[in-house]
């Protein structure tokens, strides 16, 4: 259940529900053939509030709570935060802050914390931002929402010189300078310094190109590669130069090309990505999108497997390409049919072997063996029908195909690829979901003239939410 609205005061409410049933599985024991039926997921309540109040011209404080209620002794969460959003009268500087706590009860409770704050010039041709990010180590709001790093803080600058009106034969452009410097907070370790530089052209028909350049000039702490709390990962300076263009989008075939190249301080060590999406607008109903994109990765470092005693990381060629296609026909202004596939290919070939030290630096352990080469594949075909049945309210209908496959060795050859991907279990589904908008001025309206004839109070009603909305 989904419930939403701005009062005439500015206050915007939102709040939603969702309940899931008692999610079981069936393990078997493979020596013994006895099997069981386990619960994995409890019955499971959901709830979002969301309050935003708007005040002044462009300016806003909010307050936002998830809860997750698991029943049972399973894992339960919650997490609250408050955020302000203020510009000034003049619409040239904006300020923003946000403070966001985190609540895992499971064994014991596991507190976290996420604070921000940020200065904006936002007006002229040169602007400008600062802002802060802090997280500590145990924020966790992924029973409803997403975080993936933790237990840093970041500092980010940036600085942008824009064209406002078209000079000679451009009618834009962008110059952004930014620096980042993130650091771990327990215990203490300088992270990563970053500076970049990127920029955008337009011209005045509509061709838009650009590139860029960044390093960071003392290399990385990575602290996430190692998959231990408290241990780093020393990853060399890179150096990253970029490439890009894509033609007019009014015409009927837009054209987007990215190239893209890291050389990491170290002997032939580096990452090549080429993107090129082309698409096509047949008619004002129907348009084909495609897109390639190609990660090649020579020398490239990383975690492997955990030993008795040590961390074994890798060197490895890691070579990926992700294929799409995207389809959109428009029956009429109430009816579309949307289709979207993708396949995803990785292989990766190890050619040497190290153990993490704790001063984060690689010791040799051993040459080259097949045992941790891999390749991967997954495929994915989505076709949609969507039907907007009334104002705010749709019915959807989604089918949808998936499979992939795991190989523990790479280097295969296209047929045979294709042959294993396809030789594998696949899921097909089909899933209707509609959604109704319940407009309350129209339902208030129902009650106010019950006793009026019904075409009347239907007109009235709302023509009565098209003004309020």
């Amino acid at each position: 259940m989904k419930v939403s609205g701005r009062t005439d005061g500015g206050l915007g409410v939102g709040f939603f529900n969702a309940i899931t049933e008692k999610t079981y599985v069936t393990v078997e024991n493979t020596e013994t053939g006895n099997s069981r039926r386990e619960l994995i997921e409890p019955f499971t309540n959901y709830n979002i509030l969301v309050l935003d109040q708007r005040y002044g011209d462009n300016s806003s404080v909010s307050l936002v709570n998830t809860n997750t209620t698991r029943e049972g002794h399973f894992r339960d969460a919650n997490a609250t935060g408050v955020y302000l959003n203020h510009t000034n009268k003049k619409n040239t500087f904006s300020y923003s802050t946000g403070l966001e706590g985190s609540w895992v009860m499971e064994d014991e409770t596991k507190a976290g914390l996420e604070a921000t704050a940020g200065l904006s010039k936002i007006s002229g041709k040169n602007r400008a931002d600062l802002n802060f990010q802090l997280r500590t180590k145990d924020y966790d709001i992924n029973d409803l929402g997403y975080s993936s790093a933790t237990n840093y803080v970041r500092y980010q600058g940036l600085y942008q010189r824009r064209l406002l009106q078209p000079k000679g034969f451009l009618n834009n452009m962008y110059l952004n300078f930014v620096t980042v410097h993130e650091r771990r907070l327990e215990p203490d370790l300088h992270s990563k310094l970053v500076l970049n530089f990127n920029s955008s052209f337009t011209t005045k028909n509509f061709f838009n190109f650009g590139g860029g350049f960044e390093t960071t000039p003392i290399g990385t702490n990575d602290i996430y590669e190692p998959r231990v709390d408290g241990l780093y990962f020393k990853v060399p300076t890179y150096y990253d130069q970029w490439l890009y263009f894509n033609t007019d989008f009014r015409k009927k075939l837009v054209v987007q090309a990215t190239a893209d190249w890291y050389k990491y301080d170290e002997r032939g060590r580096g990452d090549l990505i080429l993107d090129f999406s082309p698409r096509y607008r047949f008619s004002d109903k129907f348009k084909v999108h495609l897109s390639t994109n190609v990660r090649l990765s020579d020398k490239e470092e990383g975690f492997v497997d955990f030993l008795e005693d040590d961390i074994l990381f890798g060197q490895r060629d890691r070579n990926t390409i992700v294929n799409s296609l995207g389809a959109n026909y428009i029956f009429n202004n109430k009816m579309g049919l949307n289709l979207a596939f993708r396949h995803y290919y990785s292989e990766v070939f190890y050619t040497e072997f190290y153990t993490l030290q704790d001063e984060g630096e690689l010791s040799f352990y051993g040459p080259a063996n097949t045992e941790y080469n891999t390749t991967y594949n997954s495929w994915n075909v989505d076709l949609r029908f969507s039907w907007w049945f009334a104002p705010g309210s749709q019915m959807t209908l989604l089918y949808r195909n998936a499979t992939d496959s795991y190989l523990g060795y790479s280097h295969i050859n296209f047929g045979d690829n294709f042959r294993n991907l396809f030789e594998q279990p696949q899921v097909n589904s089909l899933s209707l979901r509609i959604s109704y908008f319940l407009d309350y001025n129209r339902v208030k309206n129902w009650f106010k003239n019950s006793g009026k004839s019904s075409g009347t109070s239907e007109a009235t009603s709302y023509l009565d939410s098209k003004r309020r909305f």
